[in-house]
């Protein structure tokens, strides 16, 4: 069990990027969130099997409707939140 800090770039804000991102969350078994920067990237806390962060990383970041995300890259790695049950999407 890992959680990972990831920022998307990109056509990310204002695409239904957010609901795609915790879609695929909840399809695999991760729990944390998702929520808009004011600098127009979206970051994401994702936290699960270290196989299954894997492939949710590979499956939102491809492009899918009108989102066009450039770049999702984990950024750092945090401790592992015991408690958290969810995926929620932020602000």
């Amino acid at each position: 069990m890992e959680r990972w800090h990831c920022v998307a770039t990109g056509r990310v804000q204002g695409v239904n990027y957010r609901a795609r991102v915790a879609e695929s969350a909840r399809r695999m078994g991760i729990v944390g969130s998702v929520e808009n920067r004011s600098d127009g990237t979206v970051f994401i806390d994702a936290q699960g099997p270290v196989d299954a962060l894997e492939s949710f990383l590979r499956d939102i970041r491809g492009p899918r409707g009108v989102s066009l995300p450039r770049s999702v890259e984990r950024v750092a790695s945090a401790p592992v939140d015991p408690g958290r049950v969810s995926f929620e999407i932020l602000r």
